[in-house]
């Protein structure tokens, strides 16, 4: 708490943050409360709507593949940084960076108060770290949930120090999820319009390409919602072609190979499942 309390300003004066009891903080210059829960700063009310995810392990051999290389993408991008940099983990929900995390210098936000999180912040509604707080900033899987993204950059880059790095790590070809929060699927034009209207500097720009997980998404979506409903003959028969198409995906697997990254710009498709990005503070 006290790491936190160094970098927090009040919205409404300015000023720094004191413990005000055991249930809240109190500025030091106008007195301004902000509420606790379960010892988390609560700067703004839990949106309506949220369905609280549920914990689920998390690793570099672990989950979609999607979501192993966005692992790998952190995972290596830390290696190279001093472990003193002070990184904020937007969206940060149940933790699930925090191993790769672990001993690192970071604070986690997120707009509901999970057992895993340090700050209840929306970014967009307000933002409540000193200017320049921060080494770097990560968005991981957390962008197509924002309806302002214009607010977040701007609070992102507010609080990154002068040559300051965003990580995003932003899905494109996937299914809607976490609903009703979800709300985008941005083009690499429009991330980099992004950064651009906001003084972030695009270093890196990657897309993952993975057309074996479309295949499979196609024969789940073909398997629940619709063989589901049919009825006699035709439900026999679409178990019995489907089936071969799984045996023939199974196959054609080894022979496409496993999700890869690729320059947007150079890659044949043009449907990644996601980008990844490394933006700089100018």
């Amino acid at each position: 708490m006290k790491k936190l309390l160094e970098i927090l300003k009040c919205e409404i004066c300015g000023g720094g943050f004191q413990m005000s009891g055991e249930n809240a903080l109190q500025c030091e210059k106008c007195e301004n409360i902000v509420p606790q829960r379960d010892s988390i700063p609560m700067f703004t009310e839990i949106p309506e709507g949220i369905q609280p995810s549920e914990k689920e392990i998390r690793g570099p051999d672990i989950g979609t593949p999607w979501r192993q290389a966005n692992w790998e993408f952190l995972a290596d991008w830390l290696k190279a940084q001093d472990p003193e940099c002070l990184i904020l983990d937007v969206g940060a929900g149940r933790g699930d960076f925090l191993e790769a995390l672990k001993g690192k210098n970071f604070v986690a936000l997120d707009v509901y108060p999970y057992p895993e999180i340090d700050i209840v912040c929306d970014l967009t509604k307000t933002n409540p770290f000193r200017p320049e707080s921060f080494d770097a900033a990560l968005v991981l899987n957390v962008l197509e949930h924002v309806f302002d993204s214009q607010g977040l950059f701007k609070s992102v880059a507010e609080i990154l120090k002068p040559g300051g790095k965003l990580l995003l790590a932003i899905p494109f070809m996937v299914k809607m999820h976490q609903i009703p929060l979800d709300y985008f699927r941005y083009t690499h034009f429009a991330l980099e319009q992004l950064g651009k209207d906001n003084g972030l500097e695009i270093e890196r720009l990657e897309g993952f390409y993975d057309p074996m997980f479309f295949l499979g998404e196609g024969i789940r979506n073909i398997q629940w919602p619709i063989l589901r409903k049919m009825r006699g003959w035709r439900q026999y028969v679409g178990r019995i072609l489907l089936a071969g198409v799984r045996f023939l995906a199974f196959l054609m697997e080894p022979v496409i190979g496993a999700g890869h990254i690729k320059s947007p710009y150079e890659a044949f498709s043009l449907a990644p499942t996601g980008y990844q990005v490394v933006y700089t503070k100018k």
